[in-house]
């Protein structure tokens, strides 16, 4: 009797869990996956570099947002460019196309509040004054700051709910910086928000060190790729 409980228990906790192996249990028992918004990414075969900011207990999993629900997010756009509207949109148009991860456009705010966020809230992107934020300040050398909340999602597992991203409003200000260059700090940012962390490679929009790259490396492409397979 106390194995069958133990056998039920732990079928039970497959059938919710989170995970690959929670999948395939799903998959072998005919229940049915919840759909994606967006087809998968094939994940292709690079000798790039990338790397996750977080990864789920005791694995190397990374944590994610839900390829089944599209990821909400809103935009203060007071004291940005003239074009800020546009850098943002082709920013997330390819940071989507490359994670297979679908973002909901909700608007406009004067939302300003980019730390402390919640889970619920949508991910809010926006320009700030240097200074407003620690680690965004023409001492620093940062021009951007991105990133994602994990909340526990299941038993030992997390997932991404929501996130920022702050963008030095002098620096996108500046007519000497070109469009290209704005685009892809804002993916870069975007790219921390989705789950990826920095990596010394310089052929990588994610490396630490800014050297004019403006398009996403074979690593970003690898890393965001498998971001975007993550569970539902």
């Amino acid at each position: 009797m106390l194995v069958a409980l133990s056998v039920a228990l732990a079928a039970g906790l497959l059938l919710v869990a989170p995970t690959s192996l929670g999948g395939q249990f799903r998959t072998l028992v005919h229940v049915r996956e919840p759909d994606r918004v967006l087809p998968a990414v094939a994940v292709p075969r690079t000798h790039g570099h990338f790397a996750f900011a977080k990864t789920q207990p005791g694995t190397d999993d990374p944590v994610t947002y839900s390829p089944c629900h599209p990821i909400p997010y809103v935009v203060n756009l007071s004291g940005g460019p003239a074009d800020g509207d546009t850098i943002i949109a082709t920013a997330i148009t390819r940071i989507s196309a490359a994670a297979g991860l679908a973002f909901e456009d909700r608007g406009t705010t004067e939302d300003t509040h980019f730390t402390g966020r919640h889970a619920g809230d949508p991910v809010l992107i926006g320009f700030v004054r240097s200074g407003v934020l620690d680690g965004l300040s023409r001492e620093s050398g940062n021009v951007g700051l991105g990133g994602s909340t994990a909340v526990p999602s299941g038993i030992a597992h997390f997932a991404y709910r929501t996130g920022m991203v702050a963008l030095r409003t002098d620096w996108f200000d500046d007519p000497q910086v070109g469009e290209p260059q704005k685009i892809a700090v804002v993916m870069h940012e975007l790219g921390h928000v989705l789950g990826l962390g920095h990596v010394d490679d310089t052929r990588e929009l994610m490396a630490g060190t800014n050297v004019g790259l403006t398009h996403l490396g074979p690593g970003d492409r690898e890393g965001l790729a498998r971001l975007g397979r993550g569970a539902c």
